[in-house]
């Protein structure tokens, strides 16, 4: 009988003649649907694990979704992030991600402070209470107690706003407000709208697991977060990439699954649908379509709008009269909402300002003249900080301006979601269901929303459960 042959470490390196090869094993296949970082990560994963791979994303000229990172023709030197901003100190596989493929970290945590007309800008340090003593406390004895809540008092808090918790809690008038300013950044509409619950465990994490004092706004990759989207791209491989690939129809039978579009059709065995929720319903999916609950959670799942306008200037005038620590940053009341130094650590003379407006003044930037806009921005930034300047004076430093109106895009319609009061333990565990060979991975499914890391982590567990 013929043997295998060993090498000197004893392992086998081949058959002797006389006996057929084993045949190969055989490689599974993936369909991953959109090129965003959920799709990405979840591709990548795959490959890692020795999968055939096979990504398609709708748009023609970029891939990464929601991560946008943007350089002026005026000054190529400075990198903004039009999407996708921080990474925290607790995103895991972000800086996992970033690890594994060399990308390096800057710190981006900003002091916050509000402008009150006529009254000099007070700067809260990074991590620090920005609002009055009294609320603090309030804030302090509303976390103790959501660290004991049980499930079902959890799903009892889910059925109300952030807003009306935080008035329960004992806030005033002006902390209301100005947490309204502040929380509605993070959730993209202003916090009346937004369930009590994901309010409560994004300052305070799931109970008894206690939050981040920054809320995660620790880090951006050097270079801009896109980077972070190239090298995925290069590791899933190009030619793997099927770009200008709008999917219309999902078809699923016992061998496997099909994608068309009007490019032609693709199959593979199994499914991975990164795409926003919303895309769900205007999917044809046939036969084995999707559950009648399933599709009602896709339509009731609301994406948030939000318009992020960068203003390359031709200095930083801001921090003339910045934070000692911390970059700068200033919430107004005005159209700009929240503006922050987006080249903060990074070098030259120049400086691109951020306008990250939410809710309705989302659709009034969105809806402004951009020539105007970058005046006005800027021109609110230095009013803040008292520069004492025209509007000539405005329209000498601002240079340029480039806007993103993600609720305008015409397959995101919003930055990314938010869920509303009583929706949390209702829809999201539905939308995270597989349905049959597709299983669903993007950061709308996700344990903390509008975040890169929850794009990530939920590609990786899709890679994974398959």
């Amino acid at each position: 009988m013929a043997t295998l042959r060993k090498s000197t470490s004893g392992k086998p390196v081949g058959v002797s003649l006389g006996v057929a090869a084993p045949l190969p094993r055989k490689r599974h296949s993936c369909l991953v649907l959109g090129a965003g970082l959920a799709g990405l990560a979840a591709a990548h994963r795959l490959k890692e694990k020795g999968w055939n791979v096979t990504v398609v994303e709708a748009l023609e000229d970029r891939l990464g979704g929601r991560v946008y990172s943007h350089r002026f023709d005026e000054d190529k030197s400075l990198v903004c992030e039009l999407g996708g901003e921080w990474i925290g100190k607790d995103h895991k596989e972000m800086q996992r991600l970033c690890r594994f493929f060399g990308l390096k970290k800057m710190q981006h945590q900003y002091a916050y402070s509000f402008w009150d007309n006529g009254k000099e800008l007070k700067f809260t340090a990074p991590g620090k209470w920005p609002l009055s003593h009294p609320a603090g406390n309030k804030f302090k004895r509303l976390q103790k107690q959501f660290d004991k809540f049980t499930d079902s008092e959890c799903m009892e808090m889910d059925k109300l706003d952030w807003w009306t918790q935080l008035e329960e809690a004992g806030f005033r008038l002006k902390d209301l407000l100005q947490r309204d300013l502040m929380d509605s950044t993070d959730f993209g509409e202003t916090v009346r709208q937004v369930s009590a619950y994901v309010g409560a465990s994004e300052y305070f994490g799931a109970p008894g697991e206690g939050g981040n004092p920054t809320d995660e706004m620790d880090y951006k990759i050097v270079g801009g977060n896109s980077r972070l989207v190239d090298e995925l791209e290069k590791s899933v491989g190009k030619k793997n990439i099927h770009r200008g690939f709008l999917v219309r129809k999902i078809h699923q039978d016992t061998n496997g699954v099909e994608v068309s579009s009007s490019k032609g059709k693709l199959r593979a065995e199994l499914c991975i649908c990164a795409l926003p929720a919303h895309q769900l319903p205007e999917i044809g999916w046939g036969k084995t379509a999707l559950p009648d609950d399933q599709m009602q959670a896709a339509r009731q799942l609301q994406y948030a709008r939000i318009t992020k306008t960068a203003v390359l200037c031709s200095e930083r005038f801001w921090r003339k009269h910045g934070p000692k620590k911390g970059g700068f940053s200033v919430f107004t009341s005005l159209a700009s909402d929240f503006c922050f130094d987006s080249t903060l650590r990074q070098k030259g003379t120049g400086g691109i300002l951020c306008s990250y407006a939410i809710g309705d003044k989302a659709d009034d930037i969105a809806a402004s003249p951009l020539h105007k806009l970058k005046d006005w921005i800027a021109g609110d930034v230095a009013n803040a900080v008292k520069m004492g300047w025209h509007e000539e004076d405005v329209r000498k430093v601002a240079i340029k301006a480039k806007r993103q109106a993600w609720q305008d895009d015409k397959f995101y319609f919003g930055a990314y979601a938010f869920y509303r009061p009583g929706q949390w333990f209702t829809i999201r565990p539905i939308l995270q269901r597989p349905h049959r060979k597709v299983l669903f991975a993007g950061e709308h499914i996700a344990d903390e929303q509008g975040f890169m890391e929850g794009a990530v982590v939920t590609g990786r567990d899709a890679a994974d459960n398959l």
